[in-house]
């Protein structure tokens, strides 16, 4: 559950981070991103310990929660990248504004 905590606190901080460049505050955007990036740092920490715990050997039971927290990480991950599109759109759409 904490993967799943940690996952949530950075996909929030991503959307937030769109919503700032929406509105202009591209400094509060970057501030955002950082956030959700170490949130993600969270989520890559507690994964890797998971994996490691594992060793391969299946100690690990794949439930449905894993696959739940799995899918969260990767649209994450994802939603981080589009982030950074959409930042970039907004300031081009403010360069043509001015």
């Amino acid at each position: 559950m904490t993967l799943l905590c940690y996952v949530g606190a950075a996909r929030s901080a991503f959307i937030a981070a769109m919503r700032s460049a929406r509105s202009g505050d591209f400094t509060q955007a970057e501030a955002q991103i950082a956030e959700g990036d170490l949130a993600l740092k969270d989520v890559h920490k507690s994964q890797t310990e998971l994996i490691g715990y594992d060793e391969g050997a299946g100690k690990v039971q794949m439930t449905l929660i894993l696959t739940h927290i799995q899918d969260h990480i990767m649209t994450t991950m994802l939603c981080r990248e589009v982030t950074e599109e959409v930042i970039a759109i907004h300031k081009e759409l403010k360069g043509m504004k001015s």
